[in-house]
C-alpha cells in the first residue's frame, strides 16, 4: 500500500511524528522490551494507515484513536503471549546523548514511578498511563474504560495522590 492522497499522506505523517512517542513508551511500558515495544508501535501505525478512511472526527480525536488501537495491539499481544512484563534496563528508556548525571538522576526517578505504578492496580495503572503517556483527556479514558469522566478523574486524583505520597517516603 502507498500513501496516493497528498492530504491524507500528510495528515498521517502529522499524526505519525505526533503519535509517535507517546505509543512507543505506552507500549514499551507495558511491555518493558525495547524491540517488541518496536515492532508493536510499528503493527499500531500499519493499523492507523489501514484504517484511516474509517476514522469519524464525530467519535473523537485522531490522536485518542490512534490510542485506542494501540491499546487493542496490546490486548492482542498479551492474550497470545500469556506472559507477564518483562524487565528491561531502563537505560533502553533513556535517551542516550543525555549527560550522565542527568541520565543517572532520570533512571533513578524513572524507576521509583515505574515501581509506584506497578504497586496500582490493573485499572488504576491503565488510567494513569492512558492520561500521562497516551495523554488522553478523561473523556477519552472514560470512553476506552466505559466509565464516567467524573469517576476517572477520581481514580487519576486517587492515583496520583497515592504515588506522591509514597514517592515522599522514599
Amino acid at each position: 500500500m502507498f500513501l496516493s492522497s497528498g492530504s491524507m499522506s500528510s495528515e498521517f505523517e502529522e499524526i505519525y511524528k505526533e503519535q509517535f512517542p507517546l505509543v512507543y513508551n505506552y507500549l514499551f511500558y507495558h511491555i518493558r522490551n525495547t524491540f517488541e515495544a518496536e515492532d508493536l508501535t510499528a503493527d499500531v501505525f500499519v493499523r492507523v494507515y489501514e484504517y484511516w478512511d474509517s476514522f469519524s472526527h464525530e467519535k473523537g480525536n485522531r490522536g485518542a484513536w490512534v490510542g485506542g488501537i494501540a491499546r487493542n495491539r496490546l490486548k492482542t499481544y498479551f492474550q497470545k503471549k500469556s506472559k507477564k512484563l518483562q524487565t528491561v534496563e531502563l537505560t533502553e528508556f533513556i535517551n542516550a546523548d543525555s549527560d550522565v548525571e542527568g541520565e543517572y538522576l532520570r533512571k533513578e526517578d524513572l524507576s521509583k514511578i515505574f515501581s509506584q505504578l506497578d504497586a496500582l492496580d490493573e485499572r488504576q495503572r491503565e488510567i494513569v498511563t492512558m492520561k500521562y503517556i497516551l495523554q488522553f483527556t478523561n473523556r477519552e479514558i472514560a470512553k476506552q474504560m466505559n466509565m464516567t469522566e467524573s469517576n476517572v478523574g477520581v481514580t487519576l486524583h486517587r492515583s496520583i495522590k497515592r504515588i506522591q505520597s509514597n514517592l515522599k517516603a522514599m
